[in-house]
């Protein structure tokens, strides 16, 4: 399977999330000796998916690119898409960790982990996520959506927990897609205050090692201008790779 050689080059997010968005737009590939050499999905305003595996650029029709309102685009494609037909140009990067083993996480003195109840925390996830972002308003119903995701495992939703005070300071969130063996960082927060403390690189490195057994690998993304710089973190915990998508939107 092309994905799995090279899943961040590939699709710019977890396959079970392209094959949940599959059938809502027109497909073609082709198969060359056995290998997919080219995938692409589109419908009359969208082009969610591009991949060649000689990285020969997409050639689309100018009336087509014209009509084009969103685009997921890979670096090595970018230059078929003319940057002022589009409002918003966002850069995201794609990170993968091959497994080795970990065999135990250091927190700081006086925190330690606990898995977030899925039943009863959503008001307290949705909670956190807000207060670590300037511009995500996540609810509780969006929260309890994503542990419906067929790759939702309660075991890999964890609290940092600051044992003074008996509350979270962090929260990692992360999916495992048993058909292809593929792990994914979904969301790695800490709360302001508690930041610089080495937290976040606990929290990554505590849900490595609970899919270490069972992931082949593991995927995240994220923006490269995040002020945060989570893609520093991710590198310091062992992921790797250099491919970066741009989100493309024209408005109105």
């Amino acid at each position: 399977m092309a994905y799995r050689e090279n899943p961040c080059q590939v699709l710019p997010n977890a396959l079970w999330k392209t094959l949940k968005e599959i059938n809502k737009f027109e497909t073609s590939f082709k198969v060359e000796n056995g290998l997919v050499t080219h995938l692409e999905a589109w419908n009359d305003e969208s082009l969610y998916i591009y991949w060649s595996r000689d990285r020969t650029p997409p050639k689309i029709p100018k009336k087509r690119l014209d009509n084009l309102k969103f685009a997921l685009v890979h670096q090595d494609f970018l230059r078929a898409f003319p940057a002022e037909n589009f409002d918003i140009q966002r850069p995201y990067f794609r990170l993968i960790y091959k497994h080795r083993r970990i065999s135990g996480v250091k927190l700081p003195q006086g925190f330690h982990i606990a898995n977030v109840d899925t039943k009863s925390e959503s008001d307290l996830v949705a909670e956190v996520i807000k207060k670590c972002y300037e511009n995500i308003n996540v609810n509780p119903e969006i929260v309890k959506s994503w542990t419906e995701h067929p790759v939702f495992d309660p075991n890999l939703w964890i609290w940092v927990i600051d044992g003074e005070k008996g509350t979270p300071a962090g929260l990692g969130i992360a999916e495992f897609d048993p058909t292809i063996r593929e792990g994914s960082l979904e969301w790695i927060q800490v709360l302001p205050e508690y930041r610089g403390k080495g937290i976040g690189k606990s929290i990554v490195l505590e849900l490595l090692r609970r899919l270490q057994d069972r992931a082949a690998f593991t995927t995240v993304s994220g923006e490269v201008n995040n002020k945060t710089k989570p893609e520093i973190l991710y590198r310091r915990c062992g992921f790797q790779g250099d491919d970066v998508w741009w989100l493309l939107i024209k408005k109105g």
